[in-house]
């Protein structure tokens, strides 16, 4: 019985090591053939080449036939000039070989002529199998469905993923950003109130901006909409510093409100901080004197107990009215009132502007629905809806495209209008190039933007010497990252613009409300010459004939130096903003202008060496120290006046209740 195993099992491999051979012989002849057609091709010094690396190649591909483990499948794919590929599997050969060295002398002939014949063109054939077990190597598996195995190469160039913007976002309606390129007041008498022409024209304004008429005009559409009951699309605008997106709401706001007969909270305006909410009060104030319309501030400018009773007001019966029409607040005491004032409503809420709305956040989760979030529009709720959600208006020069972001303001149909700034002289496609929605990080056209380079120790020396460049040090604002540095760098400039009298002035959130008025006031009549803030004022704020904005420190987002720069070039007026960089600071500079698609300044590279030796500038330096250490002493003086106070009034306390 298992002599009749074994014979079969010999008789087995007999059969197939001929039907190898066979198939192996049919393979190299084709081989061979092809070798000579090339060979007819090439000239003789290729065939030089060739021959060089004869001998390594017979022992590569000796060993690749004799040490095939006789379980495995060779895939042998053999790359043509015509890009033609064949592949045979063998089984066995190598051991099979070598028990049946008698039974295959004709295998081993035909193996050892065919490689005879292969000197000629044989560095080609070498360099073909070396691509195909590359390819096999680097080939992605399965290809059919594109996964890549992991350490491997992919020679398939893959496609760049973009951002899919929703539609309106994507198609804007886009404004112009020529500022002289809008219509005169007479153009706009059946859209503005004749009143409300007269008091423009009273304060000088003769003309609106394309910003301005473009919404107005919308917003005077979506007026006669509300009258037919329909609820009202959202809007939003994204245009640069500067280009009157104040009054582009105010003046619709006003026009429409002006006829009401009971007060009521029907306009709400948010704004990010305290200096630009008490701005926008003003500029309301100011187009409201001819109506009926009372105008309310929330921002911490006054007390809390004295906030609540500017806007409501409580009867003899006890219910609570409003006194107002239109409330300005910021963020944080918006939310106050609404979980701390009795009686304070927004049940007929019209409009609620959010001005730079990329600061908007968790705050608008107070506000009741519909106005924070707008139910789905259905034929039941149109009509059953006891409260019509309010229409938003977002402004702002940096206009979020965070779908987190956007997903707060629960924003209704939006509708986007965005200005891009082109040159005048070129033909643009603007339809094209508001898909990429540039307008978003546009500057005034009359900004000149530029950069500095200096050394870290050199910095005031460098903003030194940029005021000193000016022909009249006025009306120039420096913007810092901290409080701690406005107050530092603030007396410094003191004491290197003292001989020059110059009046430099500090502004962060270290200072009171009364205080920081105050500064503001004295920069706004030129009493302060050099004005050093924080990014508190880099907001909104309009500082009419500010000259020169310079970013003393790096800021750490494009969108606060779209809004540093934003203070000066505004309203068709020139101005000038430059960045002052350490070495370490230049490329990150570059990155983020070109991110925003900015053209990025010529940098300059100040040597400062001399003018810190005439300035004597370590002597400045070393005044500066002795300062901070005296106030340093004065403040830990001061806390522990105040404990001493503290502790003296509670034993007076014990004493007198024993």
């Amino acid at each position: 019985m298992s002599l009749f195993v074994i014979n079969r099992y010999e008789g087995e491999s007999e059969e197939k090591v001929e039907n190898e051979t066979n198939h192996l012989s049919d393979l190299l002849k084709r081989i061979e053939e092809r070798k000579r057609q090339r060979t007819a091709a090439n000239n003789k010094s290729i065939v030089d080449t060739d021959q060089n690396n004869l001998n390594k190649h017979k022992k590569k591909k000796k060993k690749t036939l004799l040490n095939t483990d006789e379980t495995n499948d060779l895939h042998i794919e053999i790359k043509s000039g015509h890009n033609e590929k064949v592949s045979e599997q063998t089984t066995g050969i190598g051991k099979t070989l070598t028990k049946k060295k008698r039974k295959n002398k004709d295998i081993e002939s035909e193996h050892k002529t065919a490689q005879e014949n292969e000197k000629v063109g044989e560095n080609k054939n070498l360099a073909n199998e070396k691509e195909a077990n590359a390819n096999i190597t680097e080939k992605e598996v399965p290809s059919q469905n594109n996964f890549v195995v992991l350490g491997t190469k992919s020679r398939k160039k893959q496609r760049e993923v973009k951002r899919v913007l929703p539609d309106w976002l994507a198609h804007p309606e886009v404004i112009s950003a020529d500022l002289n390129s809008g219509p005169n007041l007479e153009e706009l008498n059946s859209v503005i109130d004749d009143k409300l022409i007269e008091v423009l024209k009273a304060n000088g304004i003769v003309k609106l901006f394309p910003v301005q008429s473009s919404v107005i005009k919308w917003l005077h559409k979506c007026n006669m909409d509300r009258k037919l009951g329909r609820w009202l699309r959202d809007t939003c605008v994204s245009a640069p510093t500067g280009s009157g997106k104040t009054l582009a709401y105010v003046l619709p706001i006003v026009q429409e409100l002006q006829t009401r007969l009971v007060p009521k909270i029907r306009c709400l305006i948010v704004l990010p901080v305290q200096e630009l909410a008490a701005q926008v009060y003003k500029v309301m104030v100011t187009y409201t004197s001819h109506t009926n319309l009372k105008v309310g501030l929330l921002s911490g400018a006054f007390s809390f107990e004295q906030e609540q009773s500017n806007i409501i007001k409580k009867t003899e019966r006890g219910k609570y009215l409003s006194t107002v029409d239109i409330i300005i607040a910021t963020p944080g005491r918006l939310v106050d009132h609404i979980l701390k004032t009795p009686g304070f409503s927004f049940d007929s809420l019209r409009f609620l502007v959010i001005d730079e709305a990329d600061r908007a956040a968790e705050w608008i989760q107070y506000i009741p629905e519909p106005h924070s979030r707008v139910p789905i529009l259905t034929l039941g709720n149109i009509h059953s809806s006891k409260v019509t959600p309010a229409q938003k208006l977002l402004f702002s020069a940096t206009l979020s495209q965070d779908p987190e972001k956007l997903n707060w303001l629960g924003l209704f149909q939006p509708i986007l209008f965005t200005t891009v700034v082109t040159d005048k002289d070129t033909d643009v496609n603007l339809d094209k190039i508001a898909g990429d929605f540039v307008g978003r990080y546009t500057s005034p056209g009359e900004l000149t933007e530029l950069a500095v380079e200096c050394i870290a120790e050199y910095k005031p020396v460098a903003l030194y010497q940029l005021l000193t460049r000016q022909d009249t040090i006025s009306k120039i604002l420096v913007f810092t990252n901290s409080g701690d540095t406005v107050h530092r760098l603030a007396l410094l400039m003191r004491s290197l613009l003292s001989e020059r009298n110059v009046a430099v002035g500090e502004l962060s959130a270290q200072l009171a409300s009364k205080q920081r008025e105050s500064v503001l006031n004295k920069f706004a009549n030129a009493e302060i010459h050099v004005l050093i803030s924080s990014d508190a004022l880099a907001r909104g704020l309009d500082i009419s004939d500010v000259q020169l904005v310079v970013s003393y420190d790096l800021p750490k987002h494009i969108k606060g130096y779209i809004h540093r720069a934003g203070r000066t070039g505004r309203a068709g007026k020139p101005g000038i903003a430059v960045s002052i960089l350490t070495q370490n600071q230049v490329g990150i500079f570059k990155q983020m202008l070109s991110g925003a698609h900015k053209i990025v300044p010529n940098i300059e590279r100040m040597e400062l060496n001399t003018t810190a030796n005439a300035i004597n500038y370590q002597n400045h330096l070393n005044k500066l120290q002795e300062i901070l250490e005296k106030e340093k002493n004065e403040s830990v003086e001061r806390k522990k006046a105040i404990k001493r106070r503290r502790v003296t009034n509670v034993i007076k306390q014990n004493e007198n209740i024993e």
